[in-house]
């Protein structure tokens, strides 16, 4: 029997599909109006940070206030070197920018059309309005909690990293690869590039989520690749077996008993597989179960605690069962100390986000 959640799912696409029909009609003439408003400048907040040769397009969405994480956000991005423009799809209070002041070089207010592309969007054209040429950009949103552990070191890996254009995963489907899209590094001589200015300047607006992820994330992926632009992740599947490999027997139970997934027969086949008694054959049929499972999900949401130990850096704010299952068995191996402690505070607010929806 298909999952309830995974039905519901699947007729929000169709209705999100049905939806884009009358939409091709007006929002060409939205975009032209947002467009002819961006041009005559949205509103923009001087921060006490300088500029530097590293900016932060950090996108938020964040109606009710600034949550502690977001500045968390900013404070490890300016210790990193960049300069952080936060660019807000909602209003900012009087309260939101005493908060962002000393934690930004720049702040800009816009409406929330098309989603966190728009944002992207419009926070790259006005680094060129200013004829700001940063050396690295990194583009990131607010639908994740990173860093979660004190000195992180992603920033720099993804600086490290011998693509252009540097994510978290690299995913794959209908032929496109493309990088998730809520946190990307970008050389800084990428932004001259005329594919990757076109891809950007050509980019149809929407705030339909469907078509946000196949004209933004998916689109993206499609011109870096027409463009010759290199693109990679730091985290892939290969990765996290290779660790596998490595890992005891002991750490490997482990990683099952913290499985993660919206399909309980996966947990339970897990959780099972981490309770029995070891004979030859059990490492075996361990890596026969986990192979299996993730030629079907992504290893960061269905084994957290492998993910933990390979770095992987980011916990995602999604309401889907997927997320909220993952950010729950996560947050329990933190209480049991099988996942490092996080930056302090953050338990509570991601406990706040995962447990009132289970």
């Amino acid at each position: 029997m298909i999952p309830r959640w995974k039905v519901k799912r699947e007729l929000g696409r169709l209705g999100q599909q049905l939806q884009a029909i009358p939409e091709a009609v007006w929002e060409p003439f939205a975009q032209r109006f947002h467009d002819r408003d961006l041009q005559r400048g949205f509103p923009v907040t001087e921060g006490a940070l300088p500029e530097r040769d590293k900016i932060a397009i950090v996108l938020c969405w964040q109606p009710g206030g600034l949550a502690a994480s977001f500045l968390l956000m900013l404070d490890h991005l300016h210790s990193a070197g960049y300069a952080p423009f936060v660019v807000s799809n909602a209003p900012l209070s009087g309260a939101d920018h005493d908060a962002l002041r000393p934690r930004a070089w720049r702040v800009m207010e816009r409406p929330n059309f098309g989603y966190d592309f728009g944002g992207y969007r419009d926070g790259l054209a006005m680094l060129r309005r200013w004829e700001v040429v940063p050396k690295r950009v990194v583009i990131l949103n607010d639908s994740i909690w990173f860093p979660l552990w004190p000195g992180d070191r992603t920033l720099e890996r993804m600086e490290a990293a011998p693509f252009d254009v540097v994510g978290t995963i690299l995913r794959a489907g209908n032929g496109v690869s493309f990088l998730e899209s809520y946190f990307f590094s970008i050389n800084g001589a990428v932004l001259a590039n005329p594919g990757f200015r076109a891809f950007w300047d050509e980019l149809g607006l929407t705030s339909n989520k469907y078509k946000v992820i196949r004209r933004g994330e998916r689109g993206f992926g499609v011109a870096l690749t027409h463009a010759g632009i290199s693109m990679g992740p730091l985290f892939s599947a290969d990765d996290f077996l290779a660790g596998l490999a490595q890992a005891d027997d002991a750490t490997l139970r482990t990683i099952l008993r913290f499985a993660a997934h919206a399909d309980r027969r996966i947990v339970t086949k897990a959780h099972d597989l981490a309770a029995e008694d070891p004979d030859a054959t059990w490492r075996t049929r361990a890596d026969g179960f986990l192979r299996g499972v993730l030629d079907r999900a992504q290893f960061y949401s269905t084994f957290p605690v492998g993910a933990a130990m390979i770095g992987y850096p980011v916990l995602k704010k999604s309401s889907e069962p997927v997320g909220i299952q993952w950010r729950a068995a996560f947050l329990r191996a933190v209480e049991t100390g099988d996942i490092p402690p996080l930056v302090p505070d953050l338990v509570d607010e991601i406990a706040a986000r995962t447990f009132e929806s289970l």
